[in-house]
Formats: C-alpha cells, structure tokens, sequence
C-alpha cells in the first residue's frame, strides 16, 4: 500500500510540472513567462543583462539596483539610468534616476537640414536633462511560496516623477513641437519642468504569450499645455532567453499652438543574457 501511495505522488508531481510546461533539471526550474516589464519597480536579477531594441537595455549590477540605458536613443542623446528596489514582496516601491545628454541629437538635427525644427542659425548649448520617478508595482494575484505550478504574476504599477535640465551657454533654438518630442523636451526652455504620472498593467493571456497596457500624462509647469501617451503590447516567450512583442503606441499632445494625434505600430525584441534558473521547492520540499 505504501509502495502504491508513493508511485501516486511520484506521478501526480511530474504530471503536474509536465502540465504547467516547466522543465525541471534536479529541483530547478525555468521562469519562462515573467509577466513584468521594464516600467515595473521590481529589478533585474544580478547579474542579468535584458538587451532591449525600443526598451530600455537592463543590467542587475547589485542584488535589489539595476543600470539601465535606452540604447537606441544612446547615439543621439546618451543616457544612463540607475533603479533601485527599496522594499516589498508583493507590493514593490522603487527609484529610477535617468540622466540625458540631448546636446548630440540637437546638433545633428541642425546639421541635417531640419529647418522646421532647428534653422542652422540657432545656437545649441550643452543640456543635462534628470528624470527622477518613484514606481510602486503591487502583484494583483500573490501566490503561496510553497505552490510548485505558479502562473505569471498580474501586475499594476504606477509611477509619478518630474524632469528638469540644466544648461551652460547661450541659446536661440526654438521648442521641437513634434507629437513625441514636445514633453520630453520642453524642460530645455526657460527653466520649465515636466511632471508626469503613468499606470500600466502586466499580466498572462495564454501560456507564453504576455500582455502589457500602458498610459502616461505629462504637464508642462502645471499649466496649460501637455501629452497623453498609450502603449499596447502583446509579448510571445519563445523561452527564458528571447522574445517578440508587438502592438500599438499612440500620442496626443496639446501645446500653445496646435494638438497632434498620431498612432503608430511598435515591434521590439528583449535577449537575456547570463538568465538563470530557480531553485523551487516542490512536492518534496526541493
């Protein structure tokens, strides 16, 4: 009767991981499908490198802090992040501290003949620009510690934060009123600051197939003028080391002179590199 108990929950516990599509190599186990996204103020693992083509490219330089860079922005205007994780299990509060040096892309952007924008007359002076946000991400469907079969989390996050530049030298260029420009850049002009807030939603739709949704508001100086920014995404994990994602993301800006609508298609690629496993304690408690 023993030996037919024992076969029992051998069986139920590898046709339950089976199940769950999880392969197991001596008690670990592959996170295949981590519903969370860069906005979000849980960290990469240290050690991991999260290689981003639109998002930012992540590294986990210490156990609860992450460097972080847009990297398809970095030639134009270099930046650097740094977030840190203060505490939380289930519900996370962290920083992110971004520093930018739009400079480059602005003379680039003189120098290449856009005149709309820039006129080859205007002088472009050095620009630091500091984001600063705190995130608060709070896991809708915490699950016990002891559970083998877990599903990826859903999670809410919102963020709050603030821009602001600082610049040396002369300057006579005028804003760039483009629908995606304006608010990130509105804090290069007379010493204004851009206060923004945001919600996103993360979550499972269907085994390795993720969801994020997204919605940013920013005001220029608390007054009249700001941007409304929205992000559809749906992400497929081919495994715990690459995936696909793609969807919509759609800006409104309403400014002193004009508003914009504009929509637009969004595809991006995330590799992990140095991604490990997990130890999981199952059935057996390993």
């Amino acid at each position: 009767m023993r030996k037919l108990i024992f076969l029992f929950l051998v069986s139920t516990f590898y046709i339950s991981a089976a199940y769950a599509q999880v392969p197991l190599v001596g008690g670990e186990r592959i996170d295949y499908y981590s519903s969370w996204t860069d906005r979000g103020a849980k960290v990469v693992p240290m050690g991991e490198i999260h290689l981003s083509v639109l998002a930012k490219s992540r590294y986990g330089n210490y156990p609860k802090t992450e460097l972080n860079s847009e990297l398809l922005l970095f030639p134009l205007a270099p930046n650097i992040g740094f977030k840190h994780q203060w505490f939380g299990k289930n519900t996370i509060l962290s920083s992110q501290h971004t520093f930018y040096y739009p400079t480059v892309g602005l003379k680039w952007a003189k120098s290449s003949g856009f005149k709309d924008q820039i006129p080859k007359t205007a002088d472009i002076p050095h620009i630091f620009t500091f984001r600063n946000e705190l995130i608060l991400s709070r896991i809708l469907n915490p699950q016990p510690e002891d559970c083998f079969i877990r599903t990826p989390d859903l999670v809410l996050t919102a963020r709050v934060g603030f821009d602001f530049s600082l610049k040396t030298g002369d300057d006579n260029f005028p804003k760039l009123d483009y629908y995606f420009l304006y608010q990130r850049s509105a804090s290069y002009y007379d010493d204004q600051k851009v206060y923004f807030a945001g919600l996103e939603l993360a979550g499972n739709v269907y085994r390795n197939f993720n969801f994020s949704i997204s919605a940013d508001y920013y005001n220029i100086d608390f007054g009249g003028e700001y941007a409304i920014e929205s992000q559809g995404k749906i992400h497929w994990h081919r495994d715990s080391k690459f995936s696909v994602s793609a969807g919509y993301k759609t800006y409104y800006l309403n400014n002193d002179t004009k508003t914009q609508l504009f929509l637009m298609p969004v595809v991006d690629l995330v590799f992990k590199l140095n991604h490990r496993t997990k130890l999981q304690r199952g059935l057996f408690k390993k």
